[in-house]
């Protein structure tokens, strides 16, 4: 009985904290390996404005690594309740 209420509470955690991660990354569909960062820079002299474009690298979660990720954990935490109803 014990196991099922582990896997209820592992279930839903996993699926909380990706869900959150993708969040906290953007809510991206895609899965992005680069983001782009615009820098800009004034000209003192002609009093313009210049932009410089960098792309730094890392990885940044999007929606199809996130979405299966979520889905077995709402799978797990689903199977862990309906086992541990139907043994009461």
């Amino acid at each position: 009985m014990r196991g099922w209420k582990l896997l209820q509470w592992v279930g839903a955690f996993i699926a909380v904290s990706v869900l959150a991660l993708w969040l906290v990354h953007g809510a991206n569909i895609f899965t992005k390996d680069r983001q782009m960062r615009v820098y800009r820079e004034a000209d003192p002299i002609f009093g313009t404005q210049r932009e410089h474009v960098v792309w730094e690298p890392g990885i940044w979660i999007g929606l199809d690594l996130a979405g299966p990720l979520a889905a077995a954990g709402i799978g797990a935490w689903l199977v862990g309740w309906w086992r541990q109803r139907r043994q009461r």
